[in-house]
């Protein structure tokens, strides 16, 4: 869940599966976006949000284009997935609140109390699956 000091005061409260963030100046090595200068930007907002503790793989899934609300008006999602090597992980920024691991079932029961990206994904959990197990 975001809390109170979260950038994004639009998504405060709101639970996610996921973490996010903007591509900054800093992560550019040129003048022009390349693939390495979102790549920097992933790795960075990764190491800024969560301390992951093992070896993982990194697979950018899908786009999400939700104009349904003012911030998916004005966001574009990518949506990666992670294939961790253990549980491993904890919140990197005193604004992620209740950062923990959840079932199949618990997401499609909590579904309603998820930000509308994290609903989107959740409402493909079987295809997301089935391409993680692909990859494996």
């Amino acid at each position: 869940m975001r809390g109170k000091k979260s950038g994004e005061q639009r998504l405060a409260s709101k639970s996610s599966i996921g973490i996010g963030g903007h591509i900054n100046q800093d992560d550019f090595d040129s003048s022009s976006l390349e693939k390495d200068t979102y790549l920097t930007g992933i790795e960075r907002e990764i190491n800024e949000e969560l301390i992951i503790n093992c070896d993982y793989n990194n697979l950018p899934i899908a786009l999400i284009n939700d104009d349904s609300n003012d911030v998916g008006k004005v966001h574009l999602g990518v949506v990666h997935l992670f294939d961790l090597e253990n549980d491993q992980v904890v919140a990197g920024e005193a604004n992620i609140e209740n950062l923990e691991f959840l079932t199949s079932e618990e997401l499609l029961r909590d579904k309603d109390n998820l930000e509308s990206w994290s609903q989107i994904c959740v409402d493909h959990l079987d295809e997301i699956i089935k391409l993680n197990e692909s990859k494996n």
